[in-house]
This record gives C-alpha cells, sequence and structure tokens, in this order.
C-alpha cells in the first residue's frame, strides 16, 4: 500500500478564503536557546484543507465530534471534470457518474484546481454540483462531498445556497484538498479532523490508500 497526501499545508504563507483573516504559525520557545520548542497556533477552523460539520450553518445540526468515524474513514469516488469549464455541475451532467456511487460514499470532485493554489485562478477554477445535482448526490446516500477548490458554493455567493442543502441534510463538505488528479475512481480515504468539541469544522489530514 501507498498512502497519497490530500492535504495542503498550513502556513503562514497560505492562501485565505477571500475576507478571512490570516493565520500565524509563530515559535515561542527554541532549543537552542530554552531548551526545547514549542510554537504558538493561531488560525480560524474553516481554512485549508477542512471539514464543514453541518452545525457550521445549521442551528442544531452535528457538530464535528458527533460524526461517527465511519463517516471519515470510508470509500471515496473521484468524479474527473478536469477538462469542462469551471463553475456550477448541472444534474445531467453528473447522471453518468451516479451509478457507481454508493451509500456511505464521499464524492470528490476533481477539476484539476489544485495547481492554481496560491494564485487568484483558484477562486474561479473548480467545479461544484449545482442544486438539482446535489440533491441527486445526497440522495445516493453520500456522506459528504469534497473539492479541489475553496467552497461548495461560488466565492461571491451571499447567501450560501449549495451549503445549505449539503449541511442541511446532514451531510459533510471538505474544501482545499489536494492531489485528486492522482486518485483512481475509487479509493480508501481517512480523513482525520481535529478533536475539538462542539466544532463546527476543523483542519484536517486528509489520506488515500492506494495499492502499491
Amino acid at each position: 500500500m501507498r498512502i497519497l497526501d490530500l492535504t495542503h499545508p498550513l502556513s503562514d504563507e497560505m492562501p485565505v478564503y477571500p475576507g478571512l483573516p490570516r493565520p500565524s504559525f509563530a515559535p515561542i520557545a527554541r532549543v537552542e536557546s530554552d531548551g526545547y520548542a514549542m510554537s504558538r497556533y493561531e488560525l480560524l477552523n474553516h481554512i485549508g484543507t477542512h471539514v464543514d460539520a453541518p452545525s457550521h450553518l445549521v442551528a442544531g445540526g452535528d457538530t464535528l465530534d458527533e460524526i461517527a468515524l465511519e463517516r471519515l474513514i470510508c470509500d471515496a469516488v473521484t468524479i474527473d471534470l478536469s477538462a469542462r469549464e469551471p463553475g456550477p455541475l448541472p444534474r445531467a451532467e453528473l447522471e453518468p457518474h451516479l451509478e457507481a456511487i454508493r451509500p456511505g460514499d464521499l464524492v470528490f470532485i476533481n477539476s484539476g484546481n489544485a495547481v492554481n493554489y496560491g494564485a487568484e485562478a483558484y477562486w474561479t477554477g473548480w467545479s461544484y454540483p449545482d442544486a438539482d445535482a446535489s440533491r441527486a448526490l445526497i440522495d445516493r446516500g453520500i456522506s459528504g462531498i469534497g473539492f479541489d477548490g475553496p467552497s461548495a458554493d461560488p466565492v461571491d455567493t451571499t447567501d450560501y445556497g449549495l451549503h445549505r442543502i449539503w449541511l442541511e441534510a446532514g451531510r459533510l463538505i471538505l474544501e482545499n484538498l489536494a492531489n485528486l488528479d492522482r486518485l483512481p475512481p475509487r479509493a480508501p480515504v481517512v480523513i482525520a479532523p481535529l478533536k475539538v468539541s462542539a466544532a463546527n469544522g476543523a483542519p484536517v489530514r486528509a489520506l488515500a490508500l492506494l495499492p502499491d
């Protein structure tokens, strides 16, 4: 087995969703001067490669620590949309892929956008299911949806309507995934978020387990 990292690194210079404050990862002690190393991390929980729990937008929705681990350690079906123009994906384009999706799967949308991470093109360079396509995936019983882009909605959204469809249905949203272009159509994955009580989301280490 080989392990494929699907996670972008966290750093002071990392891309941050427009309008959000930048993180800070600062040393407060060094081995050379203090005999040990320690750092202070200051960051919002919805930056970088991260997961949105239903409680992110839904009052009374499940918090991340209430999500069963089986929903985070499961198979992911990757749909390759890298050849299409970025933007909303209608149900008609999604239909040919639905038969391969099983209840409990995560679905990853590969838009080929990870290469734009850190560039202006990243904020418009990915595809995301529109409302009808999102409901079709929810009807398949999936655990959640993942993107190599910054959101389930376009970044100029004012109502986060697609987020609401996913989160009101109790599904998870994974954003800013890396290396989706290196995944086969189906692969086991491990999504490991920080275990924070009552979290509405958290950074994750996302990994795929592939045959050697």
